[in-house]
């Protein structure tokens, strides 16, 4: 069985030239509401890894010392560039899904490929989806929001109806939250923003009815799906007390069983809590490599994790993951 990280990302620097400063301080939340502490740290931070997110040769040494036989590929929330006018999107999402395709070609063994797309003009999103999937990607990276508006707003139907139909895997990762005002310190914008924007995205992919409109959706959400799989019982609560919640015909914990979640949660608890609430058949090996905040032993974790059987590990560590991505195990 092979061992299959589902969150691992790269770095298109070319995107640089056209985009301009990166990200857009004005559009990015991650950048906006922080200190110049924080800039100067993540400035260093991914001075650090800059390589590490260009150079595949140096990354498949580090998977070696991971443990990790496959990685799928995916931009770095930095590059969604939602921001951008929608040709430009456009322009920028095929050149980093090139660039994903040229690593994958090079080292197909070692690599699977999900995309990025230009949410900000769906029909051009649609169009560079169905591009990536001829190419042979096993679905696509979006953020939890496009630029404020939310994943459940009607605009982004097609989006959703089409990554059913086709079966792409939508891997969902946050860049910060949009309302983080007291946020700014000690990296709070990442550390509990966004664990609270893939929180507020499922809540909003569950009481929006996406989730029962598409029951066949392939959705995986980063860092364990935030906060909700840890206190689902809320919802349910005020989904039978508060009528304006009652917008799904079951409760609103029942759709936990419908996602994916990775397992970057960083502790041997917080996964034993997570398969717990959502089963080990709806968990994915994670290491957001190679960022700080990721999982460096991603293994170990699976490993040293309590009242897991071999079975519930197996699926974890790789079973899972080959049959969202579909390759051989």
């Amino acid at each position: 069985m092979r061992i299959i990280d589902v969150h691992a990302h790269i770095l298109t620097p070319e995107c640089i030239s056209i985009a301009g400063p990166l990200p857009a301080p004005d559009k990015d939340p991650f950048t906006f509401f922080t200190t110049p502490e924080t800039a100067e740290v993540n400035r260093r931070m991914f001075a650090q890894i800059q390589s590490k997110l260009l150079t595949p040769e140096e990354r498949i040494e580090d998977m070696k010392r991971m443990g990790v036989d496959m990685q799928a590929i995916s931009p770095s929330p930095t590059q969604y560039f939602y921001w951008t006018d929608a040709p430009v999107g456009a322009l920028l999402a095929r050149m980093q899904n090139d660039r994903i395709k040229e690593v994958v070609d090079r080292y197909p063994t070692r690599f699977v490929g999900l995309g990025t797309l230009p949410m900000q003009a769906v029909d051009l999103a649609l169009e560079e989806l169905a591009r990536v999937m001829k190419l042979g990607f096993a679905g696509v990276e979006i953020s939890t929001n496009v630029n404020g508006i939310d994943l459940d707003h009607p605009q982004f139907a097609p989006f959703f109806a089409k990554a059913e139909e086709i079966e792409a895997l939508v891997f969902i990762h946050p860049i910060g939250f949009t309302h983080a005002d007291r946020m700014r310190e000690c990296y709070f914008n990442n550390i509990i923003g966004q664990p609270l924007e893939s929180t507020l995205a499922i809540s909003r992919l569950i009481f929006g009815g996406v989730l029962e409109r598409h029951p066949r959706l392939n959705i995986c959400i980063a860092h364990g799906g935030g906060y909700l799989p840890f206190y689902p019982g809320r919802l349910d609560h005020a989904w039978r007390v508060r009528p304006e919640c009652r917008l799904t015909p079951r409760p609103p914990s029942t759709y936990l069983s419908k996602l994916y979640f990775d397992s970057v949660v960083y502790s041997a608890e917080s996964l034993s809590n997570l398969v717990r609430q959502v089963g080990s058949d709806r968990i994915v090996l994670g290491t957001d490599y190679p960022f700080d905040m990721g999982e460096s032993d991603p293994v170990g974790l699976i490993e040293r994790t309590p009242n897991l059987s071999s079975a519930d590990r197996n699926r974890i560590l790789g079973e899972n993951a080959a049959r969202l991505l579909k390759v051989e195990r």
